[in-house]
């Protein structure tokens, strides 16, 4: 396993002064895939929010290391609006502008959003309307503007939610595509379990290997189809 990246230490995490889940403790390292999983509406998507430092602990922290910074992190939220009048290129270059200083994208970013065009398969794309994709598609265009910002670490925020079969194992398979090449993941999906499981609920249950996992109460639970 590569070097720690972020290490969760005690955290509470929730919104408007409404603690979701207490006691998160976990550190994630340079490559690692890390499945979250737990019921809805427990916290998921706060922790993801927390470790962007979009929003603030209720306690504990959230230790970045070894150089790690915020702006190696991209993230593909769960709800995101796009104006359908705007070109695919357009929506990928947005991600650039999260880790540049500048108010402008160059020849650079330009050239940074095809390569990751390149990587979800959509290069040939590039000048199509956003609104004129199929929903897989516009979700491929969205994981590589997440690549533009994601250096070291790629979160997914259920990113196959809404989407046909084919169209989810084409997204699954980017993702593992993504993960191969170094980058860590973190993916929010209660249907993908692999790697280091994360299990949520009003407190953090298990985190740890899918095969420790299996052993697990929470493990034996979501295997008999109940998410506890």
């Amino acid at each position: 396993m590569g070097d720690a990246l972020l290490t969760c230490q005690n955290l509470t995490v929730g919104y408007e002064g409404v603690r979701l889940c207490t006691d998160i403790s976990f550190t994630l390292h340079t490559g690692e895939y890390m499945s979250i999983i737990g019921p809805s509406g427990i916290g998921k998507s706060a922790l993801a929010g927390t470790i962007l430092g979009v929003q603030k602990p209720a306690e504990g922290e959230v230790i970045y290391e070894n150089g790690m910074q915020r702006t190696d992190i991209g993230c593909l939220p769960q709800e995101q609006v796009i104006r359908s009048s705007v070109t695919v290129r357009e929506v990928v270059l947005e991600g650039c502008l999260h880790h540049t200083k500048k108010w402008f994208v160059g020849r650079a970013e330009k050239e940074f959003a095809m390569h990751n065009l390149e990587r979800v398969g959509l290069a040939d794309f590039a000048k199509r309307r956003f609104g004129d994709l199929s929903g897989g598609q516009r979700q491929r265009v969205l994981l590589a503007r997440a690549l533009c910002s994601a250096k070291k670490l790629l979160i997914l925020d259920e990113p196959m939610h809404g989407l046909d079969a084919y169209a989810k194992d084409e997204i699954f398979h980017e993702i593992v595509k993504i993960n191969e090449s170094g980058i860590a993941v973190m993916l929010i999906d209660a249907n993908a379990v692999d790697g280091t499981v994360l299990h949520l609920s009003d407190r953090q249950l298990f985190c740890g290997s899918v095969t420790d996992y299996i052993r697990s109460v929470p493990g034996q639970f979501y295997f008999m189809g109940r998410i506890i």
